[in-house]
């Protein structure tokens, strides 16, 4: 069952890769991901924390960043080594690759909100949709990628709240029942979450599945 769902969850991590990795070299070059400037800094209202955390925030994600390039040269990645060696910087588009899935899903949540608008435009999601589908992807790919227990997996939040996608029409079309809360007792934060992702956005619409 791992070898399944690992084969598609890869799919879906390799296009979220090329789409944000387009679309962010398309507006600030190929190697400007380094960049503090070319990050949402704004403090949220929702965040307890100072501008200087926030800074500090999208300054650790260059930092695991700048870790994963000086990993993939001490371990002689040719085309790490190649773009290095040659031009002394590698180009997102090549980088993205061999950047985990956690690494991009927290490169997204600090894109701008025009950046993370036109990247969720593509799979037909809002960025907070497509935060929490991310989040939830890198669990399960994670699980399979180490062997640990996968089938009644359950993604919870720091706070131990469940980390839920949004509920959408497959949720009905599929008949889950409801709870007291009105939310889908199924494919919500488990391994049918994973299922549901599957489906492009449009389908969602089909009356017929």
């Amino acid at each position: 069952m791992k070898n399944i769902f690992i084969k598609y969850i890869l799919e879906i991590e390799s296009n979220v890769k090329a789409v944000i990795s387009h679309d962010f070299s398309k507006k600030y070059g190929h190697d400007n991901y380094l960049k503090v400037s070319n990050f949402d800094t704004k403090v949220k209202r929702w965040e307890r924390k100072t501008a200087a955390q926030k800074i500090g925030d999208v300054s650790k994600l260059i930092a695991n960043i700048q870790q994963d390039i000086s990993r993939q040269l001490s371990k002689n990645n040719p085309m790490i080594s190649h773009y290095m060696l040659t031009y002394g910087c590698v180009p997102f588009w090549v980088l993205v690759n061999s950047l985990s899935l956690g690494t991009i899903s927290y490169f997204y949540s600090f894109l701008t909100q025009k950046d993370q608008n036109d990247v969720g435009r593509q799979f037909g999601l809002r960025p907070e949709e497509m935060t929490k589908i991310l989040f939830v992807l890198t669990i399960y790919r994670n699980a399979c990628a180490h062997d640990e227990r996968f089938y009644n997996l359950r993604v919870l939040r720091n706070d131990g709240k469940p980390n839920m996608i949004k509920t959408n029409k497959l949720h009905d079309r599929m008949g889950i029942p409801r709870d007291a809360n009105n939310n889908p007792i199924y494919g919500k934060n488990d391994l049918f979450a994973i299922v549901i992702m599957g489906f492009p956005a449009n389908w969602y619409d089909i009356k017929t599945l």
